[in-house]
């Protein structure tokens, strides 16, 4: 090889080993070209986040926070009406009109055996006078007014076993109140159902109290048209919870015809006492880890990440009734900000372990 195919086959490594030099650094520049000023800023922040008493703590000071856009707004007092959603259905009432018919029919023949029990038991004592003064009859018309009589009797005593046996019945079935509007001839809210100006509701109720939350009146809406709300008024228990239902029903009845089997949607909101809590507006709620947390200022320029436990979605934020309290000031802007401070602090510490 002479000298001059030499100079080029050195020349052309240089020019190769120049350029790989110029890529590595292209691509590698922001590990080469940091600045001591870029190395203080970096201690500033680790300094800005920390831990205390197992709470991790952001810190900045106040030129910073204007500087960030942080922005807070302190928790008031609010009270929150539960969205309590059943299942009812309109009831057929054939079972009523069959047990108050045979109610009727016992009781018109308890009273007819009543009346026909008296003037047996007027015949019997004059014809007993009659047979011990001047035994104006004989022994044998005795005996045989006194049969009679004593017919009649255990034929009103299997009578009022029966009515007994039937008005339990009802009792077991539809519950005392309503079964006391089969006895009463006079019931008005029978009398409503018969002519079909109300409608009586059976209210599949689980794990709520009516009674403990006040509840007497509900709101009812057929399934299919859950907006078509009329308003319906408690009656009682409702006995013999059906399979499935989880505590013991209610009846209800509404003063609107509605067909029978009907199934209806039952809202307690407008009825019960409600929850006192706090709002916490979406705006201050970030999501981390699957979970939303709040930022809560804990005094000037210390911020502090708490998870809230809010299951009751207002639309546009949450009510909250356990980590929190009016009074506190949680932040609305530039949490996002707080987070990556908290996150940079703890990433630094995994490394420097």
């Amino acid at each position: 090889m002479n000298t001059r195919q030499y100079n080029l086959v050195i020349g052309g490594l240089t020019l190769f080993i120049a350029l790989l030099l110029f890529v590595l650094v292209t691509f590698n520049r922001d590990d080469f070209l940091f600045s001591e000023s870029d190395y203080e800023e970096e201690i500033e922040t680790r300094d800005a986040a920390g831990y205390e008493d197992g709470v991790s703590l952001v810190r900045l000071a106040r030129k910073d926070q204007d500087a960030s856009g942080i922005e807070v707004t302190e928790l008031t007092l609010m009270r929150h009406q539960a969205e309590y959603q059943l299942f009812g259905e309109i009831l057929d009432i054939t079972g009523l009109l069959e047990l108050r018919e045979r109610w009727i029919t016992l009781s018109n023949g308890d009273r007819a055996k009543a009346v026909e029990e008296t003037h047996l038991a007027d015949a019997y004592k004059r014809a007993s006078l009659l047979f011990e003064d001047r035994q104006n009859i004989s022994r044998r018309e005795l005996m045989e007014s006194e049969y009679q009589l004593n017919a009649v009797r255990t034929y009103r005593l299997n009578l009022r076993r029966n009515l007994a046996s039937l008005k339990h019945s009802m009792n077991a079935t539809w519950g005392a109140e309503v079964g006391a509007w089969l006895l009463d001839e006079y019931s008005q809210n029978f009398k409503s159902l018969v002519t079909q100006q109300s409608s009586l509701i059976r209210v599949f109720v689980r794990n709520i109290s009516l009674s403990d939350n006040g509840i007497s009146t509900v709101d009812i809406a057929p399934v299919g048209f859950p907006t078509r709300k009329i308003s319906a008024r408690y009656v009682s228990e409702a006995p013999g919870a059906q399979l499935g239902t989880g505590a013991a029903d209610k009846f209800f009845m509404a003063d609107a015809q509605m067909p029978t089997g009907t199934r209806v949607i039952v809202s307690l909101s407008a009825n019960s006492e409600g929850v006192s809590g706090v709002f916490i507006p979406d705006e201050a709620v970030l999501w981390h880890s699957g979970k939303p947390w709040v930022f809560k200022r804990l005094s000037d320029g210390v911020f502090a990440r708490f998870e809230i436990e809010a299951d009751v979605d207002l639309g546009l934020g949450w009510f909250e009734v356990n980590a929190f309290v009016p009074g506190d000031q949680i932040v609305v802007s530039g949490a996002q900000l707080l987070l990556s401070e908290e996150l940079k602090y703890q990433i630094r510490n995994e490394n420097e372990d």
